[in-house]
């Protein structure tokens, strides 16, 4: 055959070659870059025993973690921290942040920042027959979207807790706590719309102050056993409040338990229920 024939054949095969070459780097390129995205989240994994510790955690980036173990890139199983005399800051700045475990100490001091959005708090502070007395407790958020789930107390009860709950702005967030401490003093400040607040009090003398800014809220409050304050300053429109105090059993030879309410409320459109009752009921 004509030997132009055979060069056009090679050429072919040659381009060929070269576009199976070029086809295969982009594959590769684009499988390195899907694993490189699936590896860039910060993940912290921490299980801790002992007294006196001093733990420091800044976490910046996008999906950041802390906890036991990370599954399908979420926290699967908890961290654990556990002791006396603990002092425990983190920082976590980003979005899509995960923190999730239990904790149990006496005499902590907690500070938690958090800022940017979607994030999810999944925490038990003393768990099952373990307690967690005299804890000074520092949560503040800026960011929408946030969902947080915390257990103070959790079975066991415990004594003495200060905690600051700060929202400085952010929309759609929903704070679910239940504390089951004597001598509490909870303080609130809230800033944004749509912010959802759920909690259960138990144990007795507990104290809540709390202030609100901003429209369309949701706050469920319930109160229980001896000697109850709650303070609160309101100021927004279209807000649902469901305040429950009831004070249990009082101490033999008292008739009555001392209950307070003490609510200041500016707003168009608002609901405000409140059953305060001598009873456990």
């Amino acid at each position: 055959g004509d030997h132009r024939d055979l060069h056009k054949e090679y050429r072919r095969q040659r381009q060929m070659c070269i576009r199976d070459r070029i086809l295969s780097a982009l594959i590769a390129l684009s499988l390195s870059s899907i694993v490189i995205g699936a590896t860039t989240d910060n993940e912290i994994f921490l299980e801790q025993v002992g007294d006196t510790l001093v733990l420091t955690i800044d976490q910046i980036g996008y999906a950041n973690k802390f906890g036991g173990t990370i599954v399908s890139d979420a926290v699967a199983t908890d961290m654990l921290i556990t002791g006396s005399n603990i002092t425990f800051n983190l920082d976590q700045i980003g979005n899509l942040n995960q923190v999730f475990g239990p904790i149990t100490f006496d005499n902590g001091n907690i500070d938690m920042s958090f800022t940017g959005d979607s994030n999810k708090m999944d925490w038990k502070i003393g768990t099952g027959s373990l307690s967690a007395d005299g804890l000074d407790l520092d949560l503040t958020v800026t960011g929408s979207s946030n969902q947080w789930d915390v257990d103070i107390g959790q079975n066991a009860g415990a004594e003495q807790l200060n905690y600051d709950l700060t929202i400085t702005t952010g929309s759609s967030n929903v704070f679910n706590t239940d504390i089951d401490y004597d001598n509490v003093v909870w303080e609130w400040e809230i800033s944004g719309s749509d912010n959802d607040i759920w909690t259960i009090q138990k144990e007795d003398t507990q104290s809540m102050i709390w202030e609100f800014d901003g429209d369309d809220a949701d706050i469920d409050i319930t109160q229980m056993d001896e000697d109850q304050v709650l303070i609160g300053e309101w100021d927004g429109d279209d807000a649902d409040i469901d305040i429950i105090q009831k004070s249990g059993t009082c101490p033999s030879g008292i008739n009555s338990c001392s209950g307070i309410i003490d609510i200041k409320v500016d707003s168009e459109g608002a609901t405000l229920t409140i059953n305060q009752k001598d009873t456990g009921e």
